[in-house]
């Protein structure tokens, strides 16, 4: 049931060129809807759907898309690098609801991190998959039913994943809320009794409410540098 997708091996080509005008043009032209001043630099694209890119938006070099059936990248959205976005296509036959990718207006995926898409990840306005190694598994294997099953997983606004977590099938971020590193999160659903806090552990549970955070009035995700002083780094004798 999924739409037509672009010629696998013109589209291939296409968004393996340089960030530049002419592959705005090219990708337009295959049926991608890209806003003004996006910079999409050279990725690996096998397979998938069109692409909605918002005005601003950065797509760094180096990640992999494959078997999507649709990506929408909002407004000032930004993808680190050598992060990997896939699904499998089989589903896709059944419902044009699923292998999807969204990412709301200024939101974040930063490096290195494995996001299955095969039923539907959605990345919440002002959210990030921050650090690096999270896991976003939309689909799984139920034993019961001897069949692979999918689901939604979602970071809900102004939330935060730290470094090498694992987002199992139907989890869901809290808006305001931040899980921290090496947490396991499983089956909390939108509907569910989802607490705004700090979530860590395995699997992940509720550790205390956050405090009026500073990330929460930013406007955007990806903030500069900040001078810090340097004593605890001073090796002996200098």
């Amino acid at each position: 049931m999924g739409g037509k997708r672009p010629n696998v091996f013109v589209s291939l080509f296409a968004w393996l060129l340089p960030s530049s005008a002419l592959k705005t043009w090219v990708l337009r032209r295959l049926g991608n809807e890209i806003g003004e001043n996006a910079f999409l630099g050279p990725n690996l694209v096998w397979n998938c759907g069109n692409f909605s890119v918002g005005d601003d938006t950065i797509v760094d070099p180096f990640n992999l898309f494959k078997g999507l059936a649709r990506v929408e990248l909002g407004s000032r959205v930004r993808i680190g690098r050598y992060n990997q976005f896939s699904a499998v296509p089989a589903y896709q036959q059944f419902s044009d609801k699923v292998g999807l990718f969204i990412m709301r207006d200024i939101s974040l995926v930063t490096n290195r991190h494995y996001i299955d898409c095969s039923g539907q990840v959605i990345i919440g306005h002002h959210a990030a998959v921050g650090g690096m190694r999270t896991i976003i598994q939309s689909h799984e294997f139920d034993l019961a039913a001897s069949g692979a099953t999918i689901g939604k997983v979602t970071v809900g606004e102004y939330a935060m994943t730290g470094a090498c977590c694992l987002l199992l099938k139907d989890s869901f971020v809290p808006p305001y809320s931040v899980l921290a590193a090496g947490t396991v999160m499983s089956r909390q659903r939108e509907n569910g009794d989802a607490r705004r806090g700090l979530y860590g552990g395995v699997p992940a549970k509720f550790i205390r409410e956050l405090p009026d955070l500073d990330w929460y009035r930013d406007d955007d995700v990806v903030r500069p540098v900040k001078p810090f002083d340097d004593a605890a780094f001073r090796l002996d004798g200098s």
